[in-house]
C-alpha cells in the first residue's frame, strides 16, 4: 500500500460515524421491559472512541409523576474515566414510576456535552418470572425472561422487578449473586425456586412510621422558663428605673444587662437552638442474611432544604400510589454514592434500602421477655409475625443532635432459635 492510500484510508476511517468519538446508550429495565412502580436497573454503555483518556461526568436525568399529583425530577452524576478505545458498561437501581418521562444520559466534560442518549420506556405492568440456566420449558403464568448465572446482579435493588427467579438445575450462582437473591427474597418479597429461601420478614408499616414521627416530634419550647423569666425580669427592672433615674448610677441598669445576658446564655444552651429536621432510621437484620440488611429512613422537615444522607435510597412508594413529587439525585462521592432529597416543610419523606448487615453488638433480649425502647417498635412489629418464643434479639438505639438536626437510630437483628 503506497503512502498516499494510507492517508487516504486513515482520513476515511477518522471521518465514519462512530470513530474518534464518544458514545453512550443504554436501556430501562431487564432486555429493555422496564415494570411500574419498581426499582429497574438502568443499563448504560459508554465508549471511549478517542485517542486520549476520557475523565468526564456521567449525568442522568427524568422527569417522573404526574403534574396533578407532583411531578419530580430524579438525577444522576457519576464520575467517568476511560481509556482510549475503552468501554464501561454500568447498572444502577432506577425507580420507574407512572407518568415518567424518556431518561436522558449525558456525558460531558468540563461543561462540554460529549454525548448524549434517550433511552424510552417501555413499561409493563406484570412482573416477568427470571428462569437462570438452561430453559427446559416456558413457565405458565406470565411473561419470563431467560438470564446466565452470571447475568444475576449483586446488588438485590436490581431484583425488584420480577416476581420469582428460578433456578435450573445446574445453575451455578456465584457467591454474592446468592446473598443478594436472599436479602431480596427476606426483605423485598420475591420469591427464590429450587434455592435456599431465607424467612420472609414484613416491610415496616405505615401506621407504624406514623406513630414514630409523633413520637420523635420536636420537644416544645420551656414555656413555663420563659414566663418566669420574663416576670422576673420587668419585677427587677421595675425596682432598678427608680434609683436610677435619681441617682443616675449604673449598676442597676448593669445588673439588668447581665442578667438578660446570662439568660440568652442559658436558653440555647441548656434547650438547644430550634429543631429543624427530625431523621430516624430504622435498620432491620436477619440471621438468615449474611450481608444486606433493610433500612427505612423517615425524613421529617420542619423548615424547607436540601438533605443529603450517604447511600443509594429510593422514596417508599405504596401498591396503588405514585411518588409524592419531591426531587432526589444521587451523586458519587469519596466514599461512594450519596443521596440528595429536596425537603419541603411539613411533608414527610419515607426512602429505603438495602444497607449493610448490623451482625455484632447490641443489647441481647429473648423473645417472649423483650423490653425496649418504644422507638422499637416498628422494628419489633416487623419481626413479629415470624419470631418464636426463644429467639433472640439484639438492639441498639443512636440519638444525636446537630445544630437544628435531630437524628434517631435503631437496629434491630432478629436470630432464630436453633
Amino acid at each position: 500500500m503506497t503512502w498516499l492510500a494510507w492517508t487516504v484510508l486513515c482520513a476515511v476511517a477518522v471521518a465514519q460515524p462512530g470513530w474518534a468519538e464518544v458514545q453512550v446508550g443504554g436501556e430501562v429495565g431487564w432486555q429493555g421491559q422496564a415494570v411500574l412502580g419498581e426499582v429497574n436497573p438502568l443499563t448504560i454503555t459508554v465508549t471511549n472512541g478517542t485517542s486520549s483518556v476520557l475523565s468526564a461526568t456521567l449525568r442522568v436525568e427524568q422527569r417522573v409523576g404526574s403534574g396533578w399529583r407532583g411531578a419530580g425530577m430524579q438525577r444522576l452524576r457519576a464520575p467517568l474515566l476511560l481509556a482510549p478505545g475503552g468501554r464501561a458498561r454500568f447498572a444502577f437501581p432506577w425507580p420507574v414510576e407512572a407518568g415518567s418521562a424518556p431518561v436522558t444520559v449525558v456525558v460531558e466534560e468540563d461543561g462540554t456535552e460529549l454525548a448524549r442518549a434517550t433511552l424510552p420506556l417501555r413499561l409493563m405492568v406484570e412482573k416477568p418470572i427470571a428462569t437462570v440456566g438452561s430453559v427446559v420449558a416456558y413457565p405458565a403464568g406470565g411473561p419470563m425472561i431467560a438470564l446466565a448465572p452470571e447475568d444475576l446482579p449483586e446488588d438485590p435493588f436490581l431484583l425488584s422487578p420480577f416476581s420469582e427467579v428460578r433456578l435450573t438445575r445446574g445453575a451455578v450462582v456465584s457467591a454474592p449473586a446468592a446473598e443478594a437473591l436472599a436479602a431480596w427474597a427476606a426483605f423485598g418479597g420475591g420469591l427464590v425456586r429450587d434455592g435456599e429461601t431465607p424467612t420472609v420478614i414484613p416491610s415496616l408499616s405505615a401506621a407504624d412510621l406514623a406513630d414514630a414521627v409523633a413520637r420523635h416530634g420536636p420537644r416544645p419550647p420551656p414555656r413555663g422558663l420563659l414566663i418566669g423569666g420574663t416576670v422576673l425580669y420587668l419585677i427587677a427592672l421595675g425596682f432598678a428605673l427608680p434609683p436610677l433615674s435619681r441617682r443616675g448610677r449604673p449598676w442597676g441598669m448593669a445588673a439588668l444587662i447581665s442578667v438578660v445576658l446570662a439568660f440568652s446564655l442559658f436558653y440555647p444552651l441548656f434547650f438547644g437552638s430550634p429543631q429543624a429536621i427530625t431523621m430516624l432510621l430504622y435498620s432491620l437484620s436477619s440471621r438468615d442474611v449474611s450481608r444486606f440488611s433493610c433500612d427505612t429512613l423517615v425524613i421529617v422537615p420542619i423548615r424547607g432544604g436540601i438533605q443529603e444522607v450517604s447511600g443509594w435510597w429510593v422514596e417508599r412508594v405504596p401498591p396503588g400510589t405514585e411518588r409524592s413529587g419531591m426531587d432526589i439525585e444521587w451523586a458519587w462521592g469519596p466514599d461512594g454514592p450519596r443521596t440528595i432529597v429536596a425537603a419541603n416543610p411539613g411533608q414527610t419523606m419515607i426512602l429505603w434500602r438495602y444497607g449493610r448487615a448490623w451482625a455484632a453488638g447490641g443489647t441481647r433480649h429473648v423473645v417472649g421477655s423483650v423490653a425496649v425502647d418504644a422507638g422499637f417498635a416498628p422494628l419489633l412489629a416487623a419481626v413479629g409475625p415470624v419470631a418464636r418464643e426463644g429467639d433472640l434479639v439484639y438492639t441498639e438505639r443512636i440519638a444525636e443532635r446537630q445544630g437544628g438536626a435531630a437524628r434517631y437510630e435503631y437496629r434491630l437483628r432478629w436470630e432464630p432459635d436453633g
